[in-house]
């Protein structure tokens, strides 16, 4: 009896099933077109063990990728929207007024700033934070918005051991418009991250401002107390 091409395909479709190939791995391989046939021809087909085996790894890699795809696409879709929001929330903070500038102000030393308490004595204003941009932001606002004289500004930083006393003395006074001469140095010593924290940590230390005058700290205090009321009342 004469074997047609068709039954030819079938019989090394079933080889091919047994050793583990799978249905589009056939398809390829024999250039059939519905993965349908296949699944007719192999309906009551019983693989082996070692064909289940190999197709189940076939199927987990498979998975993978498709997983590892989904996540790159859905990795830049959030990028794309990040930025898209970044950029939106840049634009709707058009030029400050005097008065953002003011509530500014008194946010950044109501969050970072040191407060008047019942048991302290009063010498002034002070803040530390080691944001730059924070640092120039409030100096913008004692020169600006509360004209407090230059000569009433005092500069410090404070260091670890990683840290070069210069490098930061120079790099503040850059950002504060502050000679870097009357920056005083206090040193950082913590045993706790001594052999743990990176030697790029905090790589200029963290700028200490402080704004000589006990009336400066308690119009500063009457203004934080002034919003905070202010909000209550919201």
């Amino acid at each position: 009896m004469k074997t047609n091409y068709n039954d030819k395909k079938k019989a090394l479709a079933f080889k091919l099933r047994l050793e583990g190939n799978s249905y589009n791995e056939i398809r390829r391989k024999l250039g059939i077109k519905s993965k349908g046939t296949l699944s007719y021809w192999f309906k009551d087909l019983v693989l082996t063990p070692q064909a289940k085996t190999l197709l189940k790894k076939k199927m987990d890699i498979a998975q993978s990728k498709g997983f590892f795809k989904f996540n790159k696409a859905r990795s830049e879709n959030i990028r794309a929207e990040n930025e898209e929001i970044y950029k939106k929330s840049i634009e709707k903070i058009s030029k400050l007024s005097r008065r953002d500038l003011f509530i500014m102000g008194i946010s950044l030393y109501w969050g970072e700033g040191t407060k008047i308490r019942n048991s302290t004595k009063v010498y002034g204003m002070e803040i530390s934070n080691a944001d730059p941009y924070l640092i120039g932001a409030f100096l913008y606002f004692v020169r600006n918005v509360l004209k407090i004289d230059e000569s009433k500004i005092k500069a410090g930083v404070q260091i670890h051991d990683n840290i070069s006393a210069l490098d930061a003395k120079n790099f503040w006074a850059k950002i504060t418009n502050l000679p870097s001469n009357i920056f005083f140095i206090k040193k950082q010593i913590s045993s706790a991250g001594k052999f743990k924290r990176p030697k790029r940590f905090l790589p200029y230390g963290t700028a200490i401002i402080k704004i000589n005058g006990r009336q400066s700290a308690y119009e500063m205090k009457g203004y934080i107390d002034g919003l905070s009321s202010s909000l209550k009342g919201m």
